[in-house]
């Protein structure tokens, strides 16, 4: 299947084209996808447990515990996600760029950057948390503001806060345009996550839920970590020329013909 071309999309067609991708080179893509979500799938089989033990005595109430629980989960959950997309792209990017994907070379290119990754994915976690208690808008203006933190981090190499810089930079005038993006992806992901989630739940079994859970997620999530690699360099096409700037390259490196 040849690569999707460089080129300014709407985000119905950069889903689309995270969708070709995703099937072109699906086994790889859940190989990545499955070695970084391996972690929290024992965490929560081992360590966190039965949610259902935090519900209290009385109908409807759960033991201060419960909050813990959740308040654990949801910050481990959204750590592995970003560590998750973090290998995930640099595997995006060595095909959308015309390469050869390389599963190992992507697991070597992205740990170096781990703890860069997590840092930024903890700053994240608390501003749109802080953004989210205050109102929603607040929220709608971080998730674009801070899209392209992980990419930058892991393809351009960049520090943390110069990571966020350039996050902004790309999202100027593009705001909407990202939040339709991540939004249309988003809720692809979770019908099909919640879906398969639920039916699940129907045997009544703590392991089996989450284990089913567990392997839908490796299944489906590339297709968003994807969606976000090919909206960063959207980004760039639009504000940098990047595709201008690779096809000049490429013709450079041609070796000219002989008289």
């Amino acid at each position: 299947m040849p690569v999707p071309s460089l080129r300014p999309r709407s985000p119905s067609e950069i889903v689309d084209a995270a969708f070709q991708l995703l099937r072109a080179h699906y086994g790889a893509f859940v190989t990545c996808s499955a070695i970084a979500y391996a972690p929290i799938l024992l965490l929560r089989l081992v360590v966190l447990g039965d949610p259902t033990r935090f519900l209290g005595q009385e109908p409807g109430t759960v033991t201060p515990d419960f909050w813990w629980y959740t308040g654990s989960g949801l910050l481990v959950s959204w750590l592995t996600f970003s560590l998750m997309s973090a290998v995930l792209q640099v595997c995006t990017s060595q095909v959308y760029l015309g390469g050869e994907m390389d599963v190992g070379a992507a697991v070597r290119e992205a740990l170096p950057r781990t703890p860069q990754v997590i840092v930024t994915a903890v700053i994240r976690f608390v501003v749109m948390m802080i953004a989210l208690m205050v109102l929603l808008f607040p929220v709608l203006y971080v998730v674009p503001l801070l899209f392209a933190v992980t990419p930058v981090i892991i393809i351009e190499r960049r520090g943390i806060w110069t990571a966020m810089r350039r996050s902004a930079f790309l999202s100027r005038g593009r705001k909407w345009h990202i939040l339709n993006t991540l939004g249309l992806v988003a809720i692809i992901y979770y019908l099909l996550v919640i879906g398969f989630s639920v039916v699940a739940s129907i045997f009544g079994n703590f392991v089996v839920a989450t284990v089913v859970s567990a392997a839908v997620t490796v299944l489906v999530y590339p297709v968003v970590a994807i969606a976000e690699t090919l909206l960063y360099y959207d980004a760039r096409i639009q504000s940098e020329g990047l595709d201008i700037e690779l096809m000049t390259g490429a013709l450079d490196a041609t070796p000219a013909r002989p008289a």
